[in-house]
């Protein structure tokens, strides 16, 4: 088999299982592309993440250029045209070698009746490339490619910053690391990576923050394999910033899986009595080997707060709840989130984040914080879920978030994904009273 059809191929079988439902890009990713080699599974990223990032402009454009819709039988055919819309439009690839390449690999698919198809649609998308954009620009659902019912309630939440949002989320995102401050500083860090060639700058919000001017694999970082970094973006970083830590307070990550805060708090303030739980013990297994790799101490149970179980059968003076969210402030990171999310979705999510903000209140002990936490910019999920809360729970009081000369007070801190920067990100801050 041809490089290129072999490539498409796996291409296809990877986008085809997302657009059925099958899994995650994350999911399907790592068994998918294990027959391609480190070049080629670099190509097939580029290609997945990019069809993903801009799907429903392609997917608007090729049901303008096809007679009628393809059968769901064939939708591996379906997925070999929107790679090659998208290929035409974002890539730098030659126009006749996309056609041409497309066409090719229509016989590793073993369907090749869908040559002429194929190539006829490609062809005219050519063509008329230039009606094809002007018309996509009159939709903002297509020409931001975004789900309506995404785009319509971003809008609604923040009819000022919403085109900002939308655009950032089709960027991708820079390699964030998160410097460990009981190993190195920033400054140092810096100069170490500098000294490998590695290009690097200091975040603009945490002071542990160090963004990559190019992503790399982690065991190419100086120093990574030592424990002197990890990899977090640099809105997560702030939860060590914003929740008081004290030696000796106990601390609960409710929903710590894998790891990341967890290991944050302790860089932070290593004589925290820490109890990192997660109802996945799967991802747990992360938290651990992230924990033996900086070399920090916490216990790590699998147990679920929603159900009653002895590893937290206690209270604690802090808790992180970082809620299972629709992840609509990391679309950057994972562009299936705006082809595989439902509304449905996010309304069982917000039910399940109230439910988790009642079964960790009652662990808290007098005078302590609880921290909330979401990688969202839905306001229901978010300032919304909060409000809720606080009129339910009279013991309950938000704190003022003074942070980078911004007060965030009723409604949290609500950052939006930024280019060549930080994520999205919610952080609203409880106290017991």
């Amino acid at each position: 088999m041809p490089k290129a059809d072999n490539e498409r191929l796996i291409y296809c079988r990877v986008m085809t299982a997302i657009l059925r439902g099958e899994g995650t890009l994350a999911q399907l990713q790592k068994p998918g592309f294990a027959d391609a080699g480190d070049l080629n599974r670099a190509l097939l990223q580029q290609w997945c993440y990019g069809v993903c990032r801009w799907f429903h402009r392609l997917d608007g454009t090729a049901k303008i250029l096809l007679e009628k819709p393809l059968r769901n039988k064939d939708l591996d055919v379906y997925c070999l045209i929107l790679l090659g819309l998208y290929q035409l439009s974002f890539m730098q690839t030659p126009d006749h070698a996309v056609i041409n390449e497309a066409v090719v690999a229509v016989d590793a698919l073993n369907k090749p009746w869908a040559k002429g198809l194929v190539n006829g649609v490609l062809r005219e998308a050519q063509r008329r490339r230039v009606e094809l954009d002007t018309l996509a620009e009159t939709d903002y659902s297509r020409w931001y490619s975004h789900p309506d019912w995404l785009l319509s309630r971003i809008k609604k939440d923040w009819p000022s910053n919403y085109r900002d949002i939308l655009e950032a989320n089709n960027v991708q995102a820079p390699m964030t690391l998160r410097v460990n401050q009981l190993r190195t500083d920033r400054e140092s860090f810096i100069s170490m990576l500098a000294e490998a060639g590695i290009a690097a700058h200091a975040g603009t919000l945490a002071d542990t923050a160090v963004v990559l001017d190019k992503a790399m694999p982690v065991r190419e970082i100086p120093g990574f394999a030592e424990g002197l970094a990890s990899v977090q973006d640099e809105a997560s970083q702030l939860v060590s910033q914003i929740l008081p830590l004290e030696p000796g307070l106990g601390v609960l990550d409710a929903c710590a899986a894998p790891g990341g805060k967890t290991c944050a708090l302790l860089e932070a303030q290593p004589g925290l009595d820490l109890l990192a739980i997660d109802n996945d013990d799967g991802r747990l297994g992360r938290a651990r080997e992230n924990l033996d790799r900086l070399q920090l101490a916490a216990k790590v149970e699998h147990a679920d707060i929603l159900q009653q179980n002895a590893a937290i059968s206690r209270h604690f003076e802090r808790i992180l709840l970082d809620v299972p969210c629709s992840g609509t402030g990391v679309i950057r990171r994972h562009p299936d989130i705006k082809v595989l999310r439902s509304p449905a979705e996010v309304s069982a999510l917000k039910e399940k984040q109230h439910a988790l903000l009642r079964a960790a209140w009652p662990l808290l002990e007098t005078g302590g914080y609880l921290l909330y936490s979401t990688c969202s910019v839905l306001r229901e999920e978010n300032e919304l879920q909060i409000m809720a809360f606080l009129e339910e729970t009279n013991e309950a009081k938000i704190e003022l978030l003074e942070f980078m000369g911004n007060s965030a007070g009723k409604s949290g801190l609500q950052l939006f994904p930024r280019n060549g920067s930080h994520d999205g990100f919610y952080y609203a801050l409880l106290r017991k009273y």
